[in-house]
C-alpha cells in the first residue's frame, strides 16, 4: 500500500503557509478500551528524539507497509487532545492518532466532538517499531505536554490539519522563533548529570612560560586585548579562542598536538582551582572549585539549567568552531547545590599562573556531583554549542569541562551589572522614585528593601533617588522596563556614577546584587534572566586545561 496524499479542505482561512510540514508518526495499537500495559524492558521516560530518522511526509510515500489504518486525528496542543495524548516536541513531531482502517469512526460518537474530515489519508499502512510497545507508549505520555517547537517549519496546506490549525498558528504567531534548547522533560524529576574525570591536555615546557600562553575568556576580550595577545606568544591560546577562522583553529590545534606544544595525560582526573581574587567591591576573596568533564545534554533533561538568555548568532559561532577544533579550550563555570568537601593539598600545585592554581585529583568520586543540581553561572552559549553538536556527533555526544562551584563556598560572590544610559533626556527629566539627601541615604534604603519587590537607586547630577518596582519583578527587569537605547553595562559602581558626573551620561540605576537562589528559583521555573543580569568574578582563564569533547 502507499500514502497518496493529504486533503486541505477548509485551512485555507486559517492562514496556513504553503511550505513542506515535518510530521512524525508514531504507531498506536488498539486496546479495545483497556488500559494500555508497558512491555518488558521498554521505557519512554527519557527517550531522545531521533531528528536524523523522522520521515516527512513525502518520505512515507510508496512504502512497502504491513497493515492499514486511517487518520482520526492530529493532537496540536492541550485543547486538542485527544484521549489524554498531547504532543512532543512540536508540531514538526505531531503524533497522528491512528486507528485500523476497518473500524470506521462515525463522527458524532467521537469522545472529543471533533469533526473528522472525510478521506484526509486514502491509504496508509503502518509497521509497528519493533523497539517499543505502542500501547505501552501511549499510557507513558498520558497527560505529558510540550509546548509547539519554534523551529517547526511552517504548516502545509494541504495537510488537512482543520479542526487545530488556528489554535496553533495563534500560539506561533509569525514562526520566527529562534531554536529552543529547553523543552519540559518527561514527569519532574531531573535526570542525573553524567559527571567524570577526564584526561586533560596541557601546554607542554616547548610552549613556554604559562603566562604567556593563558587568557581571559573569549568574550571578555576586546580588540586592542586580542591584537597584544596574539603578538604575546604564537601559542597563545586566544589563536584557538578568537581565531581569524574556525578551520585555522582546527588546524592550529592539530598542528600544536603533533608538534608537542600541546599533550595529553595518561590517565583522567578531576582537578581542584583555587581563585584568589579582588572583587569589584574591594574584597579580597579566595573561591575554591573543581573542574571535572561534564555530558553536554538539552535542558529538558534537567541535570544543568540556564539563567539568562543567549543570543542564537553567538551560539551558532562557538558551533562552528566546536565543530573545527573539537576541544574545549576553557571551562563554562557551575553552581551547585552540593558541597565540596576538598582539602587544598599540602603540595605545590601542578598549575600557577597569576592568582590561580591547580591540583591533580586523581581520586576525586563524581557521585555526590552527578547527584546534585547544576546551575550555568557562565558559559551559555559555549554549552548550548555543546549540546547542538552532541546531537550531530549521535549516540557518543559531547562533553563539556566545568568549573563547578558550590553555593555554600565563602568565596562566591554574585555582582550586580548596573545600568547606565547617554543621551536619553526624558530618564534625565523623569522623577519616578522617591528623593534621597544623598547616596548614602539611598543606598541604606535599597538595602532595607525586601527582595520580594523589586527596586534601584537613580542617580544623576545634582539628585539621588529610590525607585520601586513591583512585588515579584526582578531588579534589572524594573530598570529594563525604561527600554535599552543608550544603555551601557558596568559591574561598578563608581564607575557609573563617575560616567553620570563627567557628562558621558545622563544617568545610572544601581542595583542589588542577585541572589543566588533567586537565580535557582528563576531556572527550576524554566524561565531566563535578561541579559547582564549578572557578574561572576573571576572570570576561569583560558588554556590552563583543554578537554575533548569527545571521550
Amino acid at each position: 500500500m502507499e500514502l497518496r496524499g493529504l486533503t486541505a479542505e477548509g485551512c485555507d482561512s486559517h492562514g496556513v503557509l504553503e511550505e513542506p510540514s515535518c510530521i512524525a508518526v508514531m504507531a498506536v495499537a488498539a486496546c479495545s478500551g483497556k488500559r494500555p500495559k508497558r512491555g518488558a524492558d521498554r521505557g519512554v521516560a527519557y527517550e531522545r528524539v531521533d531528528h536524523g530518522r523522522e520521515l516527512r511526509m513525502g518520505d512515507l510515500g510508496r512504502e512497502e507497509l504491513e497493515e492499514p489504518v486511517q487518520l482520526i486525528c492530529i493532537s496540536a496542543e492541550r485543547r486538542g487532545e485527544r484521549s489524554g495524548v498531547r504532543v512532543l516536541g512540536g508540531f514538526d513531531r505531531a503524533h497522528l492518532h491512528l486507528q485500523l482502517a476497518a473500524e470506521a469512526l462515525d463522527p458524532p460518537e467521537d469522545v472529543n466532538r471533533v469533526a473528522l474530515l472525510e478521506a484526509t489519508v486514502q491509504e496508509i499502512d503502518v509497521v509497528p517499531d519493533p523497539g517499543l510497545d505502542a500501547s505501552a507508549c501511549v499510557g507513558e505520555l498520558e497527560g505529558e505536554v510540550r509546548s509547539a517547537c519554534s523551529s517547526a517549519p511552517p504548516l502545509l496546506l494541504r495537510d488537512g490539519e482543520d479542526t487545530f490549525d488556528r489554535p496553533i498558528v495563534g500560539e506561533l504567531g509569525d514562526r520566527g522563533h529562534v531554536p529552543s534548547l529547553w523543552r519540559e522533560g518527561v514527569g519532574t524529576l531531573a535526570q542525573m548529570a553524567d559527571v567524570k574525570l577526564f584526561r586533560a591536555v596541557r601546554y607542554a615546557g616547548a610552549a613556554g612560560a604559562l603566562a604567556e600562553l593563558v587568557a581571559p575568556p573569549y568574550d571578555t576580550v576586546d580588540a586592542g586585548e586580542r591584537a597584544r595577545l596574539f603578538t604575546r606568544s604564537p601559542y597563545n591560546v586566544v589563536h584557538v579562542t578568537l581565531p581569524e577562522s574556525a578551520d585555522e583553529a582546527g588546524s592550529l590545534y592539530r598542528a600544536w598536538l603533533s608538534d608537542g606544544i600541546l599533550e595529553r595525560d595518561d590517565e583522567p582526573a578531576a582537578w581542584l582551582v583555587v581563585e584568589d581574587y579582588v572583587g569589584p567591591d574591594g574584597v579580597a576573596r579566595e573561591r575554591r572549585g573543581v573542574a571535572v568533564s561534564l555530558a553536554a545534554e538539552p535542558y529538558e533533561t534537567r541535570s544543568v539549567l540556564p539563567h539568562e538568555r543567549t543570543h542564537p548568532r553567538i551560539r551558532e559561532e562557538r558551533l562552528r568552531l566546536l565543530r573545527a577544533i573539537r576541544v574545549q579550550p576553557e571551562p563554562i563555570f557551575l553552581l551547585t547545590d552540593a558541597r565540596l568537601e576538598i582539602e587544598v593539598p599540602e603540595r605545590a600545585p601542578d598549575l600557577e599562573v597569576d592568582a590561580t592554581r591547580l591540583w591533580r585529583i586523581p581520586d576525586l568520586d563524581p557521585t555526590a556531583l552527578a547527584e546534585s543540581e547544576f546551575l550555568i553561572a557562565d558559559g551559555h552559549h559555549r554549552y548550548e554549542s555543546a549540546v547542538e553538536l552532541g546531537a550531530e556527533l549521535g549516540a557518543s555526544g559531547a562533553r563539556v569541562m566545568a568549573l563547578v562551584v558550590s553555593i555554600d563556598d565563602p568565596g562566591l560572590q554574585v555582582f550586580p551589572t548596573h545600568r547606565v544610559f547617554s543621551h536619553r533626556r526624558d530618564l534625565l527629566d523623569t522623577r519616578d522614585g522617591e528623593p534621597c539627601a544623598d547616596l548614602d541615604e539611598a543606598l541604606a534604603l535599597l538595602e532595607e528593601e525586601p527582595f520580594a519587590r523589586s527596586a534601584a537607586v537613580v542617580y544623576r547630577r545634582g539628585s539621588v533617588e529610590l525607585v520601586r518596582g513591583s512585588d515579584g519583578e526582578l531588579d534589572v527587569d524594573l530598570v529594563d522596563g525604561y527600554g535599552l537605547d543608550g544603555i551601557r553595562y558596568t559591574p561598578r559602581s563608581a564607575e557609573a556614577m563617575e560616567l553620570v558626573e563627567s557628562g558621558d551620561a545622563d544617568v545610572a540605576f544601581l542595583l542589588r546584587a542577585p541572589r543566588v537562589e533567586e537565580m535557582f528559583a528563576v531556572a527550576r521555573r524554566g524561565e531566563r534572566m535578561p541579559p547582564k543580569s549578572t557578574y561572576f568574578f573571576p572570570k576561569p582563564l583560558s588554556g590552563l586545561l583543554f578537554h575533548p569533547v569527545e571521550p
